[in-house]
C-alpha cells in the first residue's frame, strides 16, 4: 500500500532541495557569493535535505521488502539508479572533471539498497538498532586515513576530494540505518492516517496534492531541476546581457 504521508515528507524535502540548489546556481552564476551558500548555516540547511532524503529512503526500502514481488521491483530500482548514477557522472565530468560527481546522493542510496538487499535475511530491529549505532559511532569518532583517492567514497580519508555532490558511505549510512530501524514504527502511525482527508479546505489541499506529486516524483525532479535551472540562468543572462 502507498503511504501517502510518506510521499508528502519527501515532497516537503523536495521543495527543500530545489530551494538550495536554485539559490546554489545564483552562487554558480555569480549572482551571490558561492562560498556563502556552501559555509555556515547554509552548509547546514543542504546537510538536513540530504539526511531527510536518506532517511525517507530508509524508510521506503522496509517498505519495499514487505512488498509483493519484492525482488522484480528491487532490480527495476536498483538498475535505474546505476544507469542514472552512470550518466551524471559521465556528464558532469565531461563539464568540468575537477569536480565532478563520481559518489554523490544518488551513488550513495544505490550502494545503500545493495548493501540492504545483501543484509535482508538480517533485517530486524534488533540488528538495524545495531547496525545504526555501530554506523553512528565509527561516524563520530573522526578516523582518517590515508586511503587511496578511489576509495574516497568510503569516508575515511583525509583529504576530501573536489566534487559538487559528495555522499560518503561514511557518515551518511547512518541515516540509512535509522530509517530502516524506525520504519515499522513510522509507516504503522503514517498508515493510520493513509485514507483521512487533513485539509478540507482547498489551499490547503492543494499544497497537500501538490507535495504528494512532487514526492511521487523525487527521483525525474531530481534528475531534471538542475538542466531547468541552468536553462533558465542562462536565458535571463543572454536577454539582460
Amino acid at each position: 500500500m502507498r503511504i501517502h504521508l510518506l510521499d508528502v515528507l519527501r515532497g516537503v524535502s523536495v521543495v527543500a532541495m530545489l530551494l538550495y540548489h536554485f539559490i546554489w546556481d545564483l552562487g554558480y552564476f555569480k549572482f551571490i557569493d558561492l562560498e556563502k551558500v556552501t559555509q555556515g548555516l547554509s552548509l547546514f540547511y543542504a546537510q538536513c535535505v540530504g539526511a531527510s532524503f536518506i532517511i525517507i529512503s530508509g524508510i521506503s526500502f522496509k517498505a519495499l521488502i514487505l512488498s509483493e514481488k519484492f525482488r522484480k521491483k528491487f532490480l527495476k530500482r536498483i538498475s535505474t539508479l546505476v544507469i542514472i548514477c552512470f550518466i551524471i557522472t559521465s556528464v558532469t565530468f565531461f563539464i568540468d572533471n575537477n569536480s565532478f560527481i563520481f559518489f554523490g546522493i544518488l551513488h550513495f542510496l544505490a550502494t545503500c539498497s545493495l548493501i540492504s538487499f545483501l543484509l535482508i535475511k538480517l533485517i530486524n530491529n534488533y540488528t538495524l538498532f545495531i547496525l545504526f549505532f555501530v554506523s553512528f559511532v565509527l561516524s563520530v569518532a573522526n578516523m582518517n586515513y590515508s586511503l587511496p583517492t578511489y576509495l574516497s567514497w568510503i569516508g575515511f580519508n583525509q583529504d576530501v576530494p573536489r566534487s559538487n555532490d559528495f555522499y560518503p558511505l561514511f557518515p551518511w549510512v547512518s541515516f540509512y540505518f535509522f530509517g530502516l530501524w524506525i520504519s515499522d514504527p513510522v509507516r504503522n502511525y503514517l498508515l493510520k492516517y493513509n485514507e483521512k482527508n487533513f485539509y478540507r479546505h482547498y489551499s490547503f489541499n492543494f499544497v497537500y496534492k501538490s507535495l504528494q506529486f512532487l514526492g511521487r516524483n523525487s527521483l525525474p525532479i531530481y534528475i531534471l531541476h538542475q538542466p531547468i535551472f541552468f536553462s533558465l540562468l542562462l536565458i535571463f543572462i543572454r536577454i539582460s546581457s
